[in-house]
């Protein structure tokens, strides 16, 4: 994919004045307090070490948190001992679980095991809801892994209900595709569609590239032409298509100092987005949600939940 920077912009961008270095130095984006829900699972495992990544790049606290669901098979052989003992016994393997995982961190940290939620998928997604909203946090840091069957199709995973409800900003991380953590972030993509919207997102980006030196990739995608278009239409041509010069200077109020490459694609916007992600080679894609856009989305899932379900790294949804 070719650049959209103007050479000569493009070389004062990515050799900022001394004066861009300092104020680059010291960014605005703040992160006191993250929260990391976990199943206990492998892939919450590896989503955890991007909580402490974060945790300790922002000297952070972190809060370890697991909600311990009713009776399974798995404590069959525990069901003589009454519903309240066995929550409790439950739930102190939960916490020791969770004192494991904390044993080398170097930030201030919290353990919360939420006890007595029925085991039914949709209760634990509001019972974590409801702590997001009552604690909110700056940043929630998840694993996402879909369930099976109907549950999957109709509710979606856990972390896509947060990222449906919850108004705060949500990193999902799925596994990594080979043995590539991304931890660092060394390259940010920055999904646009010049709308003010998108605006929400870029504060996080700018912020980590400029904390970790990091260089950001943006781009917009535009629909396929229509038949009008390839009938020669200018002004149906123009609006369609933005130059990337457009997108670079729309991008440039909040990345002043960072080294901005941006990007046209045509097409449907999440599977671009995941393209651009994996042609890049990009370690997080940060980017705001606008919500449903239709019915379809509404039983698929929206363009961003579609980014985070197939993207080769993290996302960070704002």
């Amino acid at each position: 994919m070719a650049t959209g920077m103007p050479p000569a912009e493009r070389s004062r961008q990515e050799k900022p004045s001394a004066e861009k270095t300092d104020r680059a130095a010291a960014p605005s984006l703040r992160v006191r307090d993250i929260l990391f829900p976990t199943d206990l699972s492998p892939e919450s495992d590896h989503a955890f070490e991007h909580a402490r990544f974060l945790a300790e790049l922002f000297q952070a606290r972190i809060t370890l948190y697991h909600a311990v669901e009713g009776p399974r098979a798995a404590y069959a052989d525990w069901v003589e001992v009454g519903e309240e003992l066995l929550y409790a016994r439950v739930a102190a393997r939960a916490r020791e679980a969770l004192a494991q995982r904390t044993k080398d961190l170097t930030v201030p940290h919290k353990l919360v095991v939420k006890g007595g939620v029925p085991a039914l998928p949709l209760l634990v997604d509001v019972v974590l809801l409801d702590w997001i909203r009552r604690t909110r946090p700056d940043l929630t840091v998840m694993a996402t892994h879909g369930r099976a069957g109907a549950a999957r199709f109709f509710l979606g995973s856990v972390t896509e209900q947060v990222l449906r409800e919850c108004s705060r900003p949500v990193l999902c991380v799925r596994e990594p595709e080979g043995d590539v953590t991304g931890i660092p972030y060394r390259r940010i993509l920055v999904p646009t569609d010049l709308s003010n919207a998108s605006r929400r997102a870029f504060p996080w980006a700018a912020g980590l590239a400029k904390i970790l030196g990091a260089e950001v990739v943006s781009v917009h995608v535009t629909p396929c032409p229509s038949l009008a278009s390839l009938s020669g239409i200018p002004s149906v041509i123009t609006e369609a298509f933005p130059s990337e010069a457009t997108v670079w200077k729309f991008l440039q109020p909040d990345f002043a100092g960072v080294p901005v490459t941006a990007h046209i694609l045509p097409g449907t916007a999440w599977d671009r987005i995941v393209f651009a992600a994996r042609e890049e080679k990009a370690d997080l894609v940060v980017m705001a949600t606008q919500g449903h856009d239709s019915l379809g989305d509404r039983l698929l899932g929206s363009h961003t939940e579609r980014v985070v379900r197939h993207a080769p790294c993290p996302v960070l949804v704002v």
